[in-house]
């Protein structure tokens, strides 16, 4: 597993040996949030099914998903695809056996 890096309140790097996929984070934020996965689906114009995948861990987010969870969540694109990025990076490492 790779890791997750953040950049603290001091400007300092925080690191994670945590494989995150944007997925999982949605997932927690919707359980913390109270909002079934069948009506954020709905606000997003996306099939139910597709967000539970997303959430599982078998689907990406994309820039335009990026934007609706943004929208709808509060939180940036940037923040989603920059999970994103990482955690195809880091599989990509993992699949090449790359440190």
């Amino acid at each position: 597993m790779g890791s997750y890096k953040v950049i603290g309140k001091y400007g300092k790097e925080l690191v994670s040996d945590v494989l995150l996929h944007p997925g999982s984070v949605l997932g927690d934020e919707l359980t913390a949030r109270a909002i079934p996965q069948k009506d954020f689906a709905a606000l997003l114009d996306m099939r139910a099914s597709h967000l539970n995948e997303l959430i599982k861990g078998k689907r990406h987010i994309s820039a335009l998903l990026a934007l609706k969870l943004e929208q709808h969540l509060k939180i940036s694109a940037g923040f989603w695809m920059r999970l994103q990025v990482e955690y195809d990076l880091k599989m990509a490492k993992k699949q090449l056996k790359v440190a």
